[in-house]
């Protein structure tokens, strides 16, 4: 059992990558209308989450519009592994979750104001929007909890000016949901650091106040000698 030890640590990571290559499979074996109406179907645009069809939320984030890239997969399969070997697996599911949903609900909301207001086009209701790339940025950002205090502000300020360069490029509601994505994942990671130490000093006073007390060497020494 301690060959697997290692691979049930990964568990999340390794489970979410095998849907994601089943998915990769089964997509490239339909045709390519059939590949565009499961992504449709599947998206998580501002269409189908106000007909409430809250189920593309897990669906979307197995799936890739357009030939899967196989180096970005690789890619988030190490970030996720290394998040979930160092936090362990509950908290990565947790900041992989509250990313991929926070960020797509703060996009749909942009959408449903944008369009309401005539800022954007009646059409982005429908954009095919799938993939995993919220839930990764999230992740990213909460590894500043597990990094070196001189090395935070590097990796922050680096993962910033990634998502800012992207969306000054290509500025679409994807860009603007990684940018809330990062976001969502700092806030996260700054909650860590806060919980973990407070966790760490309440562990470091209960193992204070349960600790027997010592007895002064000199003293029971003479103590030792007075009743002799």
């Amino acid at each position: 059992m301690r060959v697997f030890a290692p691979l049930f640590r990964l568990r999340v990571t390794i489970t979410y990558l095998a849907l994601a290559i089943g998915s990769a499979i089964f997509l490239s074996q339909l045709r390519p209308r059939a590949q565009w109406h499961v992504l449709r179907e599947a998206s998580t645009n501002l269409h189908n989450l106000s007909d409430g069809r809250i189920a593309t939320l897990v669906a979307s984030v197995f799936l890739t519009d357009g030939e899967v890239n196989w180096l970005w997969l690789a890619s988030v399969a190490a970030l996720f592994a290394v998040a979930e070997w160092v936090s362990g697996s509950r908290r990565f599911f947790c900041t992989f979750l509250l990313g991929h949903i926070g960020a797509t609900a703060l996009v749909a909301i942009g959408l449903f104001v944008g369009i309401h207001a005539d800022w954007l086009a009646d059409s982005l209701a429908m954009a095919i929007d799938v993939g995993v790339s919220y839930a990764a940025a999230a992740v990213a950002g909460s590894l500043i909890r597990y990094l070196h205090r001189s090395w935070r502000i590097a990796w922050a300020v680096g993962w910033a000016a990634l998502v800012a360069v992207a969306a000054i490029s290509d500025p679409t509601f994807t860009a603007f949901g990684h940018i809330a994505a990062l976001t969502i994942g700092f806030a996260l990671g700054a909650y860590y650091i806060q919980a973990d130490s407070i966790a760490k000093g309440a562990n470091t006073f209960d193992a204070a106040i349960t600790e027997p007390p010592q007895q002064d060497t000199a003293m029971t020494t003479l103590m030792t000698h007075e009743h002799r």
